[in-house]
């Protein structure tokens, strides 16, 4: 792994994030003089950052590849980019309000794979829904419930039932939180809905 391997990764993502959402990325190779002063710092660094969404993730990457490179940079950032942009990024060909979800070989969905760097769309979450999850990241334990009156974030720590159970599409019930993510108030317990 080396830090040209790293910057092709990030400039794959990066490229999803313009193309989609039409959002400046910038990216950033100098190792931040904190992580200079440790014992043993790292040999090289990579740091993404939306400016427009107040977001941003440094790190090393231990992938080997550039689209696995991409794949920890999303894994870190896809809550935070969908929380506060407010849209469905990257869209799935196929419909709904699930994004696709970072793989190590591209952004897979019901629709398929599409590779990192070729993301053209993200769209506006469907109003009709009420009541039931509308986006599920099981990488990072992070969702969103659609509510009429205002979406609500939640994490796997608020949710009560068997996680492997949440899906999108999911009715659910919950109490409102203290707090927020992004656009987005906070669920403060939420639990599937009884039939």
């Amino acid at each position: 792994m080396d830090q040209e391997i790293s910057r092709r990764g990030a400039d794959l993502l990066a490229s999803d994030i313009r193309s989609a959402l039409g959002f400046e990325v910038h990216i950033g190779e100098t190792i931040p003089e904190r992580l200079l002063r440790q014992p043993f710092p790292p040999a090289w660094w990579i740091e993404l950052t939306v400016p427009a969404l107040e977001v941003m993730i440094g790190s090393t990457p231990i992938a080997h590849t550039p689209s696995g490179v991409a794949c920890e940079l999303a894994w870190s950032l896809h809550d935070d980019i969908l929380a506060r942009s407010g849209k469905i990024w990257p869209a799935d060909p196929a419909g709904g309000d699930q994004p696709l979800l970072p793989t190590r070989d591209g952004w897979q969905g019901p629709g398929g794979l599409i590779p990192y760097g070729q993301v053209k769309a993200a769209k506006d979450p469907d109003p009709s829904l009420d009541g039931v999850v509308r986006w599920w990241l099981p990488d990072s334990y992070d969702g969103l419930i659609a509510c009429h009156s205002g979406d609500l974030t939640f994490t796997l720590w608020e949710y009560r039932g068997d996680e492997q159970l949440i899906t999108p599409g999911m009715p659910v019930t919950w109490v409102i939180g203290e707090g927020g993510h992004g656009k987005y108030r906070k669920a403060g317990e939420v639990r599937p809905a009884q039939p």
